[in-house]
């Protein structure tokens, strides 16, 4: 099964050298690999750090460059545009020969063995858990919500050992190409624009899970880099 692997990318030049070597570590044939990022008015060295990545490594990249929208100020964070990137990124997808799309964002590094482990999970989308709660100060926040009446809430009580369903998910998780040929893209609906995605494919018959077995690190500052064995 071929993969793109890719994400938006803005100002990550301190943490992207680390996620390109987790993904240049991936137990999976490198012929297989491709890899598409969207440079979101980064005004630091990423750009230069993965064109000196596709040259090392010989790989195919796709670095697509995505001006600010006309009239928004520089930094302005809205969940419209990032829809806009993450749908760049889909429309690549489509064009590419890939099976899979693995949406991994830019501040999170994943194991060797984990593309494999979510291929043979043969689900339609599937995630690896990611904790998003280290900022706030609750580590039982992760990347999996529920969908309970109209809103949405967080999974703690999950299993470690197996694949289970959620309603909601992001970060870090791997896309049948039927998903983004039958449809599927970001959006505002429901809020933020992983939640507007996951809405869509569950209303197009799309089944989500996470891989309980699964976990990323998520990198949110540079203090956590002198720390990592990669």
């Amino acid at each position: 099964m071929k993969v793109m692997i890719g994400c938006p990318v803005r100002n990550r030049a301190w943490v992207l050298p680390y996620y390109l070597q987790a993904m240049n570590s991936l137990n999976y044939p490198r012929e297989k690999l491709q890899y598409c990022f969207v440079l979101n008015n980064s005004t630091d060295h990423s750009q230069e750090i993965l064109e000196g990545f596709a040259r090392t490594n010989n790989t195919a990249i796709v670095i697509c460059n995505q001006e600010k929208p006309k009239g928004v100020q520089r930094g302005y964070y809205s969940f419209a545009h990032l829809a806009s990137l993450r749908n760049i990124l889909l429309s690549q997808f489509l064009q590419s020969g890939a099976d899979y799309l693995f949406s991994v964002d830019s501040d999170i590094l994943v194991s060797a063995h984990s593309l494999s482990r979510l291929i043979a999970n043969n689900c339609d989308i599937v995630a690896m858990l990611v904790c998003n709660g280290h900022q706030i100060g609750d580590p039982g926040i992760y990347n999996i919500l529920r969908q309970v009446d109209d809103r949405y809430e967080y999974i703690r009580d999950f299993p470690r050992d197996r694949v289970f369903p959620v309603d909601c998910t992001g970060a870090a998780y791997l896309i049948k190409r039927g998903v983004i040929a039958g449809g599927v893209r970001y959006s505002t609906d429901g809020g933020g624009e992983d939640i507007g995605f996951c809405q869509q494919s569950r209303e197009m018959g799309f089944q989500l899970y996470c891989d309980g077995t699964l976990e990323a690190a998520h990198i949110m500052h540079g203090n956590q880099l002198p720390f990592l064995e990669l």
